[in-house]
């Protein structure tokens, strides 16, 4: 009878030596000191890619991840001390073709006529490795998405909720009681449109109602209450995920945007403020981009001038500028735009209206500039000054002829009136003769009927003077 444990592997027999050739686990025996390959089964041929001369020129350590020689080297002595060893320890193999593995391997000490050797098994776990490799990746994914769901969900700027088919919330954001006030609980099994303002909620309902058909919609900014029963106004869009089994409702995303819908309202009121105060102050506006050279003519050059907008022409003022004007206008508002200096230009011209009308025309432009100095923008206003042109004339006409009558005042009137009182001093006199006294009524008549047409020619000249 034959010790196995004591005779080389061919010594077991033919037999034994089918079962180690045939095995479908990877198969070896190696030489404990100099730890060379002995033999190899196919299995292990097939696995690592060697052939049955190539595993015999090599030593375990070459066979062995270099990383992973010193673990091995170290687990040599309990090899040779146990006669098996269902070892624990995850080892690395290279194959022929560089690949690494993950084995683990059993170990029986064997004796052949080379001396004392390991009959080792392999199992190869790489791809129990690899599972739980990504399965570990697949938590870290995990606890990764929590961490965002909760921070932007959870705890984010943002109301997030669920809502089923009737409206009814099923889930509510941690961000509701930061934003709203109210605490997640409050919300869960009550109505949404309990929350919402009365004066919105048919406009909301007709919205969600289309939900069914469209999936995702939009709803027009409402009203919704906070805590401290104020309304604030919210964006909200809704995505109907009822046939998704993780969500099972109506996801709803809302924004409170109070303060934008509060500054829209009076930025509106203001615009609406200076578009009413443009218009009583019939006053035509532009801004013109100086650097890209375009211009956005306000509504007045067409309520006030006539133009037609709808045509767009970046030189409506300048191209439509009294021609004997023109020149000098456009010098003088090039010279402005050169001066870093000046930012207000104010001057006067004559302009052509749509219907070919000449006007007389105040304009302002305010100049924008650069940090260097360079005049980048401008806005300017333009004022049809016509009638308060022709109202000045007027009054410059009245004043020459007040002029004309204050002369006659302090001339014409002056001249009869003093022969009048001369005349009325001599009468005074005691002792003058009787036959002198007629002569000198007479000259009194006449300077005082001089004296009476003087008169009614200033008020002829007064009643003349009625400005139209």
């Amino acid at each position: 009878m034959i010790n196995k444990q004591q005779t080389p592997l061919m010594e077991w027999g033919k037999d034994w030596h089918e079962i180690f050739q045939l095995s479908p686990q990877p198969m070896w025996v190696y030489h404990l000191d100099t730890l060379k390959f002995i033999d190899v089964n196919q299995a292990a041929l097939a696995h690592y890619g060697y052939s049955y001369e190539e595993f015999l020129g090599l030593t375990i350590f070459e066979l062995s991840l270099k990383e992973d020689i010193d673990l091995f080297r170290f687990a040599v002595p309990y090899i040779k001390t146990f006669k098996r060893n269902d070892a624990n320890e995850i080892y690395r193999h290279v194959k022929k073709n560089g690949e690494v593995i993950h084995v683990k391997i059993s170990s029986n000490l064997i004796t052949s006529m080379q001396g004392k050797a390991a009959l080792i098994t392999v199992t190869d776990i790489t791809a129990i490795i690899r599972s739980e490799q990504e399965l570990e990746k697949s938590r870290e994914e995990l606890q990764k998405s929590e961490k965002r769901f909760k921070a932007l969900v959870q705890e984010g700027s943002d109301l997030i909720a669920v809502i089923d088919s009737e409206g009814y919330y099923t889930f509510v954001s941690e961000s509701f009681k930061s934003i709203l006030g109210f605490l997640p609980a409050d919300f869960i099994g009550k109505s949404a449109f309990e929350f919402i303002h009365t004066d919105d909620r048919k406009r909301v309902l007709a919205t969600l109602s289309s939900i069914t058909e469209k999936k995702r919609v939009t709803f027009e900014p409402f009203r919704f209450i906070n805590s401290n029963n104020e309304w604030r106004w919210i964006a909200t869009t809704a995505t109907d995920l009822t046939d998704d089994p993780a969500v099972a409702g109506i996801v709803t995303n809302s924004t409170d945007i109070t303060e934008s819908v509060i500054k829209r309202d009076q930025l509106r009121l203001s615009n609406e403020r200076y578009r009413l105060a443009l218009k009583a102050a019939d006053e035509a506006i532009c801004d013109w981009d100086i650097e890209n050279d375009t211009t956005d003519w306000g509504s007045g050059f067409y309520e006030i001038f006539g133009y037609d907008l709808a045509v767009y022409s970046n030189t409506i003022w300048s191209d439509n500028i009294y021609p004997e004007d023109r020149a000098g206008v456009l010098q003088e508002m090039q010279q402005v735009i050169a001066d870093p200096h000046r930012d207000i230009l104010y001057s006067e011209c004559r302009f052509m209206k749509a219907n070919g009308e000449v006007i007389n025309l105040q304009f302002r432009m305010l100049f924008l500039r650069n940090e260097q100095g360079k005049a980048i923008r401008a806005v300017a206003s333009f004022r049809d000054i016509t009638v308060i042109k022709q109202t000045l004339y007027q009054v410059q006409s009245q004043n020459e002829r007040l002029k004309d009558i204050a002369w006659a005042q302090s001339h014409t009137v002056r001249a009869p009136l003093a022969r009048i009182m001369g005349l009325i001093e001599l009468l005074k006199t005691e002792g003058s003769p009787c036959n002198y006294q007629n002569e000198l009524m007479e000259y009194l008549c006449v300077s005082a009927a001089e004296l009476d047409e003087v008169i009614r020619e200033i008020v002829r000249k007064t009643e003349a003077l009625k400005i139209k």
